[in-house]
C-alpha cells in the first residue's frame, strides 16, 4: 500500500470507519476534516478546538450549515468540553491529539461522548521535522501513551511510515 503522508490521506484511510451522521471532530486545525465531511449529505458535525483560528474561514465557507445547525464550531479543549454523554455516532481526531498535554485524557473524553466509532490518527515520532515541527521525543512519548491505553482498551492499532491509526467501536 502506498503510504501517503497528509491529513487528507489520514482521513481517506479511516473514512470507512465513520458510522452514523452525528460526528465530533477533535482539533479543527485548518478545517480539512470539516470540509470533507460537510460534503456527505446528512452529516451533523461539532468541531472542537481551543484556539479556533480557522473558525473565521469556516464561518464564511459554511455559513448556511452553521445557521441550519448542521455545523457547530466549539471553542474549547476537548478535555473540558460539555456536549452531553454519548452524543456522537463517531468521534474523530486527525493529527490533533499530539497537541494535548495529556492525549489519553482527550481520548477518554472522546469515548465518553461517543456511542459508535472512535477514530484517531496522529503523527508518529518518525514524522518529526518532516511532516510537523514537533520533536521526536514529544511525539514518541504521546504515541506510546496513546497506544498503551488503546491496547489496554480494545482498540485496533495500525502503523504507517509517519503516522498511526487507533480505532474502536464502542459497545454501549
Amino acid at each position: 500500500m502506498k503510504d501517503n503522508n497528509s491529513i487528507e490521506s489520514m482521513l481517506s484511510e479511516v473514512s470507512h470507519l465513520i458510522i452514523g451522521n452525528r460526528i465530533l471532530d477533535v482539533g479543527t486545525g485548518f478545517g480539512t476534516v470539516v470540509n470533507k465531511l460537510m460534503n456527505r449529505p446528512g452529516m451533523k458535525i461539532d468541531t472542537v478546538d481551543p484556539e479556533a483560528w480557522s473558525f473565521d474561514s469556516l464561518n464564511s465557507m459554511h455559513k448556511d450549515h452553521i445557521k441550519s445547525g448542521r455545523l457547530n464550531l466549539v471553542r474549547s479543549r476537548i478535555e473540558d468540553v460539555d456536549l452531553g454523554k454519548e452524543t456522537f455516532d463517531t468521534s474523530i481526531a486527525i493529527a490533533s491529539l499530539h497537541h494535548l498535554k495529556d492525549p489519553v485524557a482527550g481520548l477518554k473524553k472522546m469515548e465518553e461522548l461517543t456511542r459508535g466509532s472512535v477514530i484517531v490518527t496522529d503523527w508518529n515520532e518518525s514524522s518529526a521535522g518532516i511532516h510537523n515541527p514537533h520533536s521526536s521525543e514529544d511525539l514518541g512519548e504521546k504515541e506510546r501513551s496513546l497506544k498503551k491505553y488503546a491496547n489496554e482498551s480494545g482498540y485496533s492499532i495500525s502503523d504507517h511510515k509517519y503516522w498511526y491509526v487507533l480505532h474502536k467501536k464502542m459497545e454501549k
